[in-house]
């Protein structure tokens, strides 16, 4: 990934999380707008995550890696046509993965349960994009005959189990170090 690639991949992610943080995203599937959270912390660029995310693609594999071979992440993938630039492939990706609250809900509490990404509305790539502790993003993108492969790893990861995407309630209210212009908590 280039410096402008990096930069890209990073302000959207925190831009997204800080309209979420503020009760500013997307309609949630017809069940209004997701609420506000009282502690999402504002991401990082790893290159210890991109390098997972670069061993991720450089097979050209169109699917998740098993847990044991990314670390202590969690990854989103996309598979996309090769018309598209790498720019252009990199918003496609992003945008597709957190309008899947928009397209398929998610419950008002935002709490994670058992099948959650087994759902066949899934929203598995737009919780670990929103998830409250994830701190550090990485991504990688490799072309591959007539399409890209775009993927990014998340740490610590997100998409446990009966926890929290985020908690629910007044914006900023749990940052212990204070928030950004955002109001994306700084760590």
């Amino acid at each position: 990934m280039s410096n402008k690639e990096r930069e890209l991949i990073l302000r959207m992610h925190n831009e997204y999380r800080g309209e979420l943080v503020r009760g500013q995203t997307e309609v949630n599937a017809g069940w209004g707008i997701a609420p506000p959270a009282t502690l999402i912390f504002r991401m990082k660029y790893s290159c210890d995550a991109e390098s997972y995310a670069q061993q991720a693609v450089s097979n050209c594999r169109q699917t998740l890696l098993p847990r044991y071979a990314v670390g202590n992440h969690k990854q989103n993938i996309r598979i996309m046509r090769s018309s598209n630039t790498r720019t252009q492939a990199i918003r496609n990706a992003l945008s597709t993965w957190w309008t899947q609250l928009n397209r398929h809900g998610f419950r008002s509490n935002m709490i994670y349960y058992p099948g959650d990404d087994k759902r066949r509305r899934r929203i598995d790539s737009w919780t670990k994009m929103a998830w409250w502790n994830n701190l550090f993003v990485g991504c990688a993108m490799k072309l591959c005959g007539p399409v890209w492969v775009f993927t990014c790893m998340y740490g610590p990861g997100g998409n446990y189990d009966y926890s929290y995407v985020y908690r629910v309630g007044r914006v900023c209210s749990d940052c212990t170090s204070g928030c950004d212009e955002q109001f994306l908590c700084r760590w």
